[in-house]
């Protein structure tokens, strides 16, 4: 075993939980009746994005000279993502949540949490694997950010709507043009 394949371990763990997670909310939201639009559009987000990122992990592989520090960096990546997804889609929200209500009331806390996985995930690619600040991703980073910031600060709920929507389109776009079309950053 390599330490790659044993670091990733504990790493793809804290990934698994976090894409139950967005499951086990799913399914919540499913059997609600007063459910939110922008908190099962956010779901998709983070199922995307869980899926996404645990591919783009492969590249960890690249990295040679492994510390104890490095790894903790890199765990922080799926923590943060973790914390939204928890945040968005409690594991302890009873059948009659009203999501509405729930997601404004987390609304600061998911969009940072989230925010934080970003900001993680962009360092991570600059520090750890010498991904220039520069690279043509950095534009669909910025904007995610940006969404993120944006959702901080809004109250207005179609705003969120379209905040997700925005989101899951710049996902979508940015990993199928440098991901799928091309082998990666």
């Amino acid at each position: 075993m390599t330490i790659f394949e044993y670091l990733m371990v504990l790493v793809s763990i804290v990934l698994a939980l976090g894409l139950t997670q967005v499951l086990r909310g799913f399914s919540k939201l499913v059997r609600a009746e007063r459910r939110f639009a922008p908190v099962a559009l956010w779901g998709v987000a983070l199922f995307l994005v869980h899926a996404q990122i645990w591919w783009a992990l492969w590249d960890t592989r690249q990295v040679s000279n492994w510390s104890q520090l490095g790894f903790l960096y890199v765990l922080l990546i799926p923590c943060a993502l973790f914390a939204a997804t928890e945040l968005l889609l409690p594991s302890t929200s009873p059948l009659d949540t009203d999501w509405r209500a729930h997601f404004f009331k987390v609304r600061v806390w998911f969009h940072g949490a989230y925010l934080a996985f970003h900001l993680l995930a962009t360092s991570f690619t600059w520090l750890l694997l010498n991904v220039p600040l520069t690279h043509p991703y950095r534009v669909a980073q910025a904007a995610m950010t940006s969404i993120h910031l944006v959702g901080m600060l809004t109250t207005r709920p179609a705003a969120h709507v379209w905040l997700a929507v925005s989101y899951i389109l710049v996902v979508v776009v940015s990993q199928a043009f440098f991901r799928l079309f091309a082998s990666g950053l």
